[in-house]
């Protein structure tokens, strides 16, 4: 049974989404759309691609089939990116953001979607005068579809900066490095783990709600 304690907020949508990458099954929760920037997104911040170029791809309903050609399966396997002792990222930022700037983009975040559900979360890459924004009931996958319609519109990520609604973890850090992505920046808290991996990796970040600002890449 169903209770309405007041008047209800629509219902924001997760299904199951089976993933299959050379051959292997994954099976991702998600809002079942913008599934080929999903897919794409998630390969890159995950460290198996750096580019979609050669990647083959087919979606159809709630079913991603993948096929990265020429690589082993031990090659695939060792390119999912963890944090073992071993795996030391490094960026660097092209450019520097005024904070004031940054401040002014959080308005991107703000989208219908979320308002009526308040269940979705919010990402965005931005380049210049151009965003690409992205929402899903997961925080990583509303990053992967960010990035992967970013690259899908040739978008050079490492002039660019990810912006997000959801807290700075070290996860999402690493997608960025992974990506090539100089700057993160949140409107929610910062984490612990995300500063010590920020001040190892060369990543910048700002938290709007922490009131904190790591690296070299803002004024």
């Amino acid at each position: 049974m169903i209770r309405y304690l007041g008047k209800p907020l629509e219902i924001a949508v997760e299904d199951e989404v089976e993933f299959v990458l050379n051959g292997r099954v994954y099976r991702k929760f998600c809002t079942p759309s913008m599934l080929k920037e999903l897919a794409i997104g998630f390969l890159v911040s995950e460290g198996i691609l750096k580019s979609p170029d050669g990647l083959e791809l087919e979606i159809s309903d709630k079913r991603i089939l993948a096929e990265i050609p020429d690589i082993s399966e031990f090659e695939l396997n060792s390119r999912f990116s963890g944090f073992s002792e071993n795996f030391r990222p490094k960026i660097r930022s092209k450019r520097r953001f005024k904070l004031e700037e940054l401040k002014k983009h959080l308005q991107i975040l703000e989208i219908e979607e979320y308002r009526k559900t308040r269940g979705y979360h919010v990402s965005a890459i931005v380049t210049g005068d151009s965003f690409y924004r992205a929402y899903d009931v997961g925080r990583h996958n509303a990053v992967d579809k960010a990035i992967g319609m970013a690259l899908l519109n040739s978008v050079d990520l490492s002039n660019s900066f990810l912006l997000i609604s959801g807290r700075i973890s070290k996860e999402i850090a690493l997608k960025c490095v992974n990506a090539g992505i100089p700057l993160l920046v949140s409107k929610a808290a910062i984490l612990s783990s995300a500063i010590e991996f920020c001040m190892e990796s060369g990543l910048s970040a700002v938290s709007f709600a922490t009131n904190i600002a790591v690296g070299d890449a803002i004024e």
